[in-house]
């Protein structure tokens, strides 16, 4: 029979070689499966919406001056805003805009790069136009310009004959709107303006001696 002693020793042992064994590991609880999210790109929405907002709202950076008109401002401050009548044609390789305050007409080139050339063009003599050009057939699905710009286009103002080669074919009849204009403070080669096409698009140009203009911002509508 086993003593007494040697018996507690056993015990003891048997005790401390449990103690000695690692704890089962415990398995952690499963999370939930979440679906992802999925980003919805904002709405376009016309730029008329907010503009009383953003109109009567100063600019901290420029109190003394005009807010600009549009939410992704030039750094510049602005000057007066103006609302003016206006018509846009689209073509092949740019645009032509009149404006009807100062009767001024433009042709924006579009060479795809980012200083697009333009120029403001005049017609002292008062060509007249009755109507698009008999002779002249457009391919299909495309226009030549009528009325005023095509006195430019057709070459019959002195010093216009450049305009129908780069321009190309009108995508479109011209669509006359109600536009914006603005400008900021800056002079010189600095000078910018901006101004919306009939889709709110923003149209950016400089005032300087270098002519260039760009997209500011896309159409919205």
């Amino acid at each position: 029979m086993m003593d007494r002693k040697r018996l507690f020793i056993l015990i003891v042992s048997l005790l401390m070689g449990c103690q000695n064994e690692a704890p089962a590991t415990a398995t952690p609880p499963l999370l939930p499966t979440v679906a992802p999210v999925t980003a919805v790109p904002p709405t376009a929405t016309s730029l008329a919406e907010g503009l009383v907002t953003r109109l009567s709202t100063p600019d901290p950076a420029c109190p003394e001056q005009s807010p600009w008109f549009f939410d992704n401002p030039a750094q510049e401050c602005a000057t007066t805003l103006l609302n003016t009548w206006a018509v846009m044609q689209r073509f092949e390789h740019g645009l032509m805009v009149w404006f009807q305050e100062g009767g001024r007409t433009y042709v924006f080139l579009d060479d795809g790069s980012l200083f697009k050339p333009y120029q403001e063009v005049s017609d002292p003599g008062g060509t007249a136009v009755s109507g698009p050009d008999p002779n002249i057939t457009p391919p299909a699905g495309l226009y030549q310009p009528e009325l005023g710009f095509a006195r430019f286009w057709q070459g019959l103002v002195p010093g216009s004959e450049w305009i129908r080669p780069q321009l190309g074919w009108a995508l479109e009849p011209e669509e006359g709107y109600s536009a914006l204009w603005q400008c900021h403070d800056a002079a010189g080669n600095a000078a910018r303006c901006y101004f919306t096409g009939p889709g709110d698009e923003i149209i950016s140009l400089t005032r300087g001696q270098a002519l260039y203009w760009n997209y500011w911002q896309e159409a919205v509508r």
